[in-house]
């Protein structure tokens, strides 16, 4: 009996098969045709500091519901991902995590990439913008007073953070900090403490903590405007100088300078319900007493007050001597003198002495004290009554800083 043998041709044939099987399942599973897919590649940062964030959820997503294909990643501590082993299809990339907005697929910043097999994509960066959803910042600082750079501990105060309201708040509360949403975009806080002026403080955004340092406010103020009264003739033409403090204690709170022609002056800044005293030093004179002031609790105009020259002030006084001398007098001549612009006289004197040459004669006449205001210059008037009209003058400074009489003689 003999033994099948076996066809070589058909052994290779066999094999040739099990081989075109074998590479049709590799490429069934690595791609059509045999080839590898495409990959995604790209970085997810955030849009305000441009640094990379970290553990975003990003989907892609590609093809109808009856082919869909689903893949997942997160970007890495720099904000980086990549997506490998990618069909060639249109992919749709989502982005997700919390505290940021989400880019979806209706997003108009939704990312769409054509990948193709073989081929590594890089998608054009992307960028989240943080919602703080549920995020809290605190903003803090110190208040001060404008004026005296004290800080301010008492009074009802309001904090106003955009639409975040504090009310009846003390004004130490600042420093220990407001918690307020965190938001984006610029922000106005107003603070508002009871006997002050509301602060604005402008931020562009709230959206770390933040330390205002020391922020001053302006007492809400009242004014005083003075009126000048009974100023004296010579006075007015010297166009003299006042210099205005109103006090509070021992502090100044206020101050104004004038001159006596100018009709009125003013003291701006006074604190709201703050009682003053106020005084002026004028050259000549000394105040008598300082003038009080005191305003409502609540007053913020214009408080009007007359300062009297004759009833406020009391002019500072030297003794004047005048001496005339003349060489045409003669015994029996009446010899008088005047100030023109005080009007203050010096008695008539008699000459009853021979025509001689030493002090006490008739040619030298001695006409005594007058008191006279300091500070000015005046014009003195000697005459003789027997000679009419014939009058002599002399322009002097009375000075203030004499004990014994300063000597006007009218040659």
């Amino acid at each position: 009996m003999n033994r099948e043998r076996r066809n070589p041709m058909t052994i290779g044939i066999l094999t040739a098969l099990f081989l075109v099987l074998l590479s049709s399942l590799v490429g069934c599973e690595n791609g059509t045709l045999g080839l590898k897919g495409g990959s995604i590649s790209g970085s997810v940062v955030d849009s305000r500091t441009l640094a990379g964030v970290t553990n975003v959820n990003i989907t892609a997503m590609a093809g109808t519901e009856a082919n869909k294909a689903t893949k997942y990643t997160t970007s890495d501590s720099n904000g980086n991902f990549h997506f490998s082993n990618m069909r060639a299809d249109e992919w749709t990339l989502t982005f997700d995590k919390v505290g940021y907005m989400p880019i979806d697929t209706t997003a108009s910043a939704a990312v769409k990439v054509v990948v193709v097999n073989n081929e590594s994509r890089q998608v054009p960066q992307v960028r989240m913008d943080q919602t703080f959803v549920n995020q809290y910042v605190t903003i803090r600082g110190t208040l001060k007073d404008a004026t005296n750079g004290t800080v301010i501990t008492y009074g009802n105060a309001q904090f106003l953070f955009g639409k975040e309201s504090f009310s009846n708040r003390l004004p130490t509360e600042f420093t220990t900090g407001f918690r307020i949403p965190a938001s984006t975009g610029p922000l106005n806080v107003l603070i508002t403490v009871a006997g002050y002026i509301t602060a604005t403080i402008p931020l562009n955004d709230a959206l770390t903590d933040r330390d205002l340092g020391t922020v001053t406010l302006q007492p809400e103020t009242y004014k005083v405007v003075g009126r000048w009264v009974d100023v004296p003739g010579w006075v007015f033409a010297d166009k003299a100088q006042a210099t205005i403090f109103a006090r509070s204690g021992s502090r100044i709170v206020a101050m104004a300078s004038s001159t006596l022609d100018a009709q009125q002056f003013e003291l701006n800044g006074i604190p709201k319900g703050l009682s003053v005293t106020i005084d002026a030093e004028i050259k000549g004179y000394r105040m008598n007493s300082p003038i009080s002031v005191y305003p409502n609790g609540d007053f913020q105009g214009t408080i009007y007050q007359t300062f009297s020259l004759k009833n406020n002030f009391s002019a500072i006084m030297r003794e004047v001597r005048v001496v005339y001398s003349n060489a045409a007098l003669g015994t029996n001549d009446r010899v008088g003198a005047y100030c023109e612009e005080t009007g203050t006289r010096w008695p008539e004197t008699i000459l009853t002495n021979p025509t001689g040459t030493a002090l006490g004669t008739p040619e030298i006449v001695d006409l005594g004290t007058q008191y006279m205001p300091t500070g000015y210059t005046f014009t003195f008037v000697g005459y003789i009554v027997e000679q009419g009209d014939s009058k002599r003058t002399v322009s002097k400074l009375i000075n203030d800083d004499g004990a014994e009489a300063q000597i006007v003689s009218i040659p």
